[in-house]
């Protein structure tokens, strides 16, 4: 098996393949594993697939999630308004949503990358090595690498991210599936120590929370065993992208314009913030095929449904796609191994996870 892509879907995949005894070559185009980004939501379902890939890995995970504190372990988040607007208050509580058993388990990416690269052989990870195309011919798909190396395997997973090479080749790079669009959302990140916090919200800053604005919503959550809370301000922004990369840098003054009307309330956190801070933009696939399969190739996370964050899902079914195609592998592997039978249980995924992910 070959994983294209060391990000959660493909590490994921990699320790369900270890302990099914399937062996498997992740291929990760960088030096070494790193994850972008600041915090990640991973619900209930998210953590009951991890627990399924392998129960202690699931523990692994819970044990350095943080949760909202006792006795409302089982809420999800508290809904605010983050300015007064439509009757409500600033700081108005809304409604507050539960998700037992877990309620929110929120983590900083490098927290959750590092426990799952810890349970990889490196014998099993080829770093530097990026994908420029593949062929499935009879005997498998060769694998072509920007090094000019070629490798073969008998099944390609395509787990490289919102601009996937392997979704690109699948479809073709003019097909309108292929590319990522940009989702008219953007944040303005950031990691606040809790005793600001803290001194900003007082003990409500101890809870996961989404503030909604006039132009976007303001998403909190409490990270690294509740001693730094992860912020992200993310606003709606009319018209497409205009920017080669996806993060913009040193955007002070429009960061100001843009968080001009909301509320004290959310303004007092904002006080923790870089005066300069980067713009991310979010992307997603709006244009989705009805597969996710070709031959001996599938595509898995968000190679195949990259998700706006607001759904905080992205992550879960990640992990859900690994587990189900690392159980369907486990019965091919115990199987005949033919073409037709490989073939036939990632058309069998493909078909399973395809209507799940486009629901959500």
């Amino acid at each position: 098996i070959a994983i294209i892509g060391g990000g959660l879907s493909g590490i994921s995949l990699a320790i369900a393949l270890t302990t099914r005894s399937i062996p498997f070559t992740l291929y990760e185009s960088r030096s070494s594993f790193t994850e972008i980004g600041a915090g990640i939501n991973l619900g209930p379902n998210g953590y009951r697939a991890l627990r399924l890939i392998d129960s202690s890995l699931g523990d692994e995970i819970f044990s350095i999630a943080t949760r909202n504190p006792l006795p409302h372990e089982d809420l999800w988040m508290i809904f605010r308004r983050g300015a007064e607007m439509d009757g409500h208050g600033d700081g108005e509580v809304l409604f507050e949503l539960t998700a037992p058993p877990t309620g929110t388990m929120t983590m900083h990416r490098r927290e959750l990358l590092a426990a799952l690269a810890g349970r990889l052989g490196r014998e099993d990870v080829e770093f530097g090595k990026k994908l420029v195309g593949y062929e499935d011919d009879d005997e498998g798909i060769v694998l072509r690498f920007a090094d000019g190396a070629e490798e073969r395997a008998s099944v390609l997973v395509g787990c490289d991210g919102v601009h996937s090479k392997v979704r690109e080749r699948m479809f073709g790079e003019d097909n309108p599936v292929t590319k990522a669009s940009y989702t008219g959302l953007g944040a303005y990140r950031a990691v606040v120590p809790m005793e600001r916090a803290i001194e900003a919200w007082g003990d409500s800053a101890r809870f996961a929370q989404v503030s909604l604005g006039p132009n976007g919503y303001f998403i909190y959550y409490p990270v690294n065993g509740g001693t730094s809370a992860n912020c992200g301000a993310w606003i709606w922004k009319e018209g497409g992208w205009d920017h080669d990369e996806w993060v913009i840098p040193n955007q002070g003054e429009q960061f100001k314009e843009d968080m001009r009307d909301w509320g004290p309330r959310v303004h007092k956190m904002l006080k923790n913030y870089d005066p300069n801070p980067s713009f991310w933009g979010s992307f997603e696939h709006g244009n989705q095929p009805d597969h996710f399969h070709e031959g001996r190739t599938i595509l898995i996370g968000d190679g195949a449904h990259a998700m706006p964050p607001h759904q905080g899902q992205g992550a879960s079914q990640a992990v859900e796609d690994a587990y189900v195609l690392a159980e369907v592998l486990d019965l091919v592997n115990k199987g005949d191994h033919s073409q037709h039978t490989v073939e036939a249980g990632l058309q069998a995924v493909s078909e399973t996870r395809t209507p799940r992910s486009s629901k959500i």
